[in-house]
């Protein structure tokens, strides 16, 4: 696949058409909720583009009227083949802010070379190519949603500035730059990740000490994880891909269940007398999950609750191990 594939995406004229017939298959609705979920659906996508979130920035800017996104990797993008954990067309996004959009500029960066094309309406107006010294590649999407479907009302800041949080925390080292061109500039880079993600969200004063820090690979799923102990609260969060099931599902319950297993080996191999359970385990600690899977299958069309059969038994055995592991190495984090 090379990068022409992006712009057949943006110029497939049967799928705009019903893109712009049927907007709630893909966006949910129209009015600021089909607003909403568009430009989510955007920010997240062109991350599932990124050779290496570690060295990717992305910049967003907003008006009342238009949305700029800039997105550089010094690793490159996936520009030339489909990602491995994208099962659903790469660039389907693209169709859709198209198909949406009053008008829509789209540019890529690569080999010295700029493209760029604007689009009025869904169809090509102008088409330019310039020289570049950019060592890198980028991706540059600049679009005016169209008012007839979605109003004049701009979308809050803050659910932008929410996400963009929430995914530089996902993504260790990824830097995020969010503004809307007036007041309002905000800076997102986080190289503990996870832990700060849990940090941000606990009571500090309840917490007990350094948390449990989980990063490994099992049969081509990423598991990434952060065990806090900390009674107060019950921040229970697992995200697939980056999106988080509000039902949960397979991989946060092999989650605990890998868990709770782990530490009450322990408390056995210790000799001591009390257990851990599924049911008390949210009571005692806090934790944040992230896992990375070639495809994920929800159930529902809002994607309320992951149902991998396969990801239970994979998360559980690894989780397992992991948490043994740090038992054996530091006995005093879970008697202190």
């Amino acid at each position: 696949m090379t990068d022409e594939n992006i712009w057949k995406a943006l110029d497939d004229d049967v799928l705009k058409d019903s893109i712009r017939k049927r907007p709630g298959m893909y966006i949910g609705g129209i009015g600021q909720t089909g607003l909403e979920s568009m430009v989510l659906q955007v920010l997240d996508h062109l991350l599932y583009l990124a050779v290496d979130l570690k060295q990717a920035e992305l910049s967003i800017e907003l008006s009342n009227t238009q949305f700029i996104f800039s997105f550089f990797s010094k690793k490159g993008l996936f520009l030339d083949k489909i990602p491995e954990e994208q099962y659903t067309p790469p660039y389907l996004f693209l169709s859709v802010v198209n198909a949406l959009s009053e008008q829509l500029g789209f540019g890529v960066e690569k080999l010295g070379k700029r493209t760029i094309q604007i689009y009025q309406n869904g169809q090509l107006n102008k088409k330019a190519l310039i020289p570049s010294e950019d060592e890198g590649q980028r991706i540059e999407l600049a679009f005016t949603p169209d008012e007839l479907l979605f109003g004049n009302k701009p979308l809050s800041y803050f659910i932008l500035f929410n996400r963009c949080q929430e995914l530089a925390m996902l993504n260790s080292g990824l830097t995020i730059s969010l503004t809307d061109g007036k007041k309002q500039k905000n800076f997102f880079h986080y190289e503990q990740g996870l832990v700060e993600y849990i940090f941000q969200k606990d009571d500090s004063i309840t917490r007990g000490g350094q948390p449990l820090i989980i990063n490994t690979i099992s049969e081509g799923v990423l598991i990434q994880a952060v065990i806090s102990k900390n009674g107060s609260t019950s921040i229970k969060d697992s995200f697939v891909n980056g999106h988080l099931p509000s039902d949960g599902g397979t991989h946060l319950e092999g989650f605990i269940q890998g868990t709770v297993d782990a530490i009450n080996q322990f408390l056995e191999e210790t000799n001591r007398l009390k257990y851990l359970t599924i049911d008390n385990f949210p009571e005692r600690y806090d934790m944040v999950l992230s896992v990375r899977v070639k495809r994920p299958r929800y159930t529902g069309a809002i994607k309320k609750k992951i149902r991998n059969p396969e990801l239970y038994k994979i998360v559980k055995e690894a989780v397992f191990t992991e948490v043994s592991i740090f038992l054996k190495r530091h006995p005093a984090w879970y008697l202190n």
